[in-house]
């Protein structure tokens, strides 16, 4: 297990509060639609804005994953 570190971005001036979650790095697609889905239930102004998922590990960025596809 890793630990790695989730937020919501649209890669320029927007990052949401970063989540942290400990995930098998296999496991991350799985890891960032769950991130995703529960984002999209508490803000659904993200949809069609370009947003994505960001997932980090302790040395940078891992994944960027498009909020869309994942709804």
């Amino acid at each position: 297990m890793q630990l790695f570190t989730l937020s919501t971005t649209d890669l320029t001036t927007f990052e949401s509060v970063p989540h942290e979650e400990w995930a098998e790095t296999e496991d991350l697609f799985e890891v960032g639609n769950r991130f995703a889905r529960a984002m999209l239930a508490v803000n659904p102004s993200f949809r069609r804005r370009g947003m994505c998922v960001a997932i980090y590990d302790e040395a940078g960025i891992v994944s960027v994953m498009p909020l869309d596809t994942l709804q």
